[in-house]
């Protein structure tokens, strides 16, 4: 299972050519594609335009949908966060933090092109990115 980032699905409704981009169009159809309800949100805010909006909600409302499964993932989440800061890392948001917990619980391939999953993975050796350290 593929969950894939924001940070892709952005890139490429921006036509930005990019190694996630190819894997995620190489691999599409062939593995389950899932998305967070938080990546959800985040694509769709940055819409240019009402079409594109509605298009990738479309796009997106077909994937599979990933959710923290209990109180335990967001403790997870704070968890990493803590640890990449005491490794001397800086992570932007948070969410970054609850969407690689989320691809832990559900053992998924993180597709990314966001330097905070490049960081958790080196504080978190079981989470799964790519680009990145493949399992």
């Amino acid at each position: 299972m593929l969950l894939v980032d924001s940070s892709v699905w952005i890139d490429r409704s921006r036509r930005v050519e990019t190694d996630a981009t190819r894997f995620l169009d190489d691999r599409d159809g062939q593995e389950e594609i899932a998305v967070t309800g938080v990546i959800y949100q985040e694509v769709l805010q940055g819409a240019r335009s009402d079409r594109g909006f509605e298009m990738l909600r479309a796009l997106l409302s077909a994937m599979l949908l990933l959710e923290p499964r209990e109180l335990s993932t967001y403790e997870i989440a704070a968890d990493l966060y803590r640890r990449a800061r005491k490794a001397g890392f800086t992570m932007r948001s948070p969410n970054g933090c609850l969407i690689a917990a989320v691809a832990l619980e559900n053992a998924a391939l993180l597709v990314h092109n966001d330097r905070d999953f490049l960081a958790l993975a080196q504080v978190e050796p079981a989470l799964m990115i790519y680009p990145g350290r493949l399992h």
